[in-house]
């Protein structure tokens, strides 16, 4: 194979070195047939000494172009056939390595097969021996010979058919197995993160799940977190889609970006910013807040309590 190749690779470089000189004789023929027409348009026709000497150099270039295009040819021809027996020994060399690797399957197979009669026959006469009648057992043991028994069959049918398929393939009267399709790692695809998509009354900020800060103009749909999501319709900030203002609203601002710097932009991530005036702070993240509850002291005044007793 390897001097195969090289021989290949040698006749190859021979072939562009001959091409080269086709091409520059080609050329000179060009030259030498223009060189002739022009003396024969517009030379003196008389002077036969020059008209000779330039038919001389036609035909000397049309001899060595038709000597170069003679050895290029069977060059050519010379290369296919190189290239026909380079691949005819790739060819069995890919067969002789999978009819060993077939064989050396095929002799694992028959080394552990042995031990799985063994090891069957084993099970089964266990189960057998077992005195107590167990229904599960007994049909066990019977499921466990029966297997064992055409197992033993199947595979000497199978092993000798196998090993004539190994002689096949190295000789190319079968063609080489496929390799088994790689098992690829499932791709595990992450959920997208959870939003909302609220209508914006006033410009907002957030951070995202993967924590980029995103920023929202005033009138336009904003896709929010839901602790972003609750703190902006707690304070007011935004509204669902389905509220009328949305449809007189959307869009007023004409598109211009927000401005990241505002002063009146609402940061929806700020329990403080988003908590309404109403509301204690301690109580701004209960969902009871907006009940309004008031503490009473009734430790501050003293209370009396009479107790009636019925009369005996």
């Amino acid at each position: 194979m390897e001097k195969l190749q090289k021989f290949l690779a040698e006749q190859r470089e021979r072939a562009a070195a001959l091409a080269a000189k086709r091409t520059a004789a080609e050329t000179a023929l060009a030259e030498a047939t223009a060189a002739r027409q022009k003396h024969m348009f517009t030379g003196d026709l008389a002077d036969d000494q020059t008209a000779e000497k330039l038919q001389v150099k036609v035909d000397s270039c049309t001899s060595r172009l038709a000597g170069l295009d003679a050895a290029l040819g069977a060059l050519q021809a010379q290369i296919a056939d190189v290239e026909r027996k380079v691949a005819a020994e790739r060819a069995a060399i890919e067969r002789a390595k999978a009819a060993e690797k077939l064989e050396h399957d095929l002799d694992e197979i028959e080394r552990a097969l042995p031990d799985y009669l063994t090891a069957a026959r084993r099970f089964a006469d266990a189960l057998e021996l077992i005195h107590f009648p167990h229904y599960e057992s007994r049909e066990m043991a019977g499921f466990v010979r029966n297997g064992q028994a055409q197992v033993e069959i199947a595979a000497a049918l199978a092993l000798q058919e196998l090993r004539g398929m190994v002689t096949a393939i190295r000789d190319g009267a079968a063609p080489i197995p496929a390799p088994k399709p790689s098992i690829e790692p499932v791709a595990v695809t992450e959920p997208a993160p959870e939003t909302r998509r609220l209508f914006a009354l006033r410009s907002v900020k957030w951070k995202d799940a993967a924590g980029r800060q995103c920023h929202g103009l005033q009138f336009t749909d904003v896709d929010l977190t839901p602790a972003a999501a609750q703190r902006g319709l707690r304070c007011g900030a935004v509204v669902p889609l389905t509220d009328p203002r949305r449809r007189e609203l959307k869009g007023a601002r004409g598109g211009v970006h927000v401005n990241q710097n505002a002063i009146d932009i609402v940061d929806l991530d700020s329990e403080e910013a988003t908590r309404p005036l109403h509301i204690d702070p301690i109580m701004a993240s209960d969902p009871l807040a907006s009940a309004d509850f008031r503490v009473i002291d009734r430790a501050a005044e003293a209370r009396t309590i009479k107790i009636a007793v019925p009369r005996l």
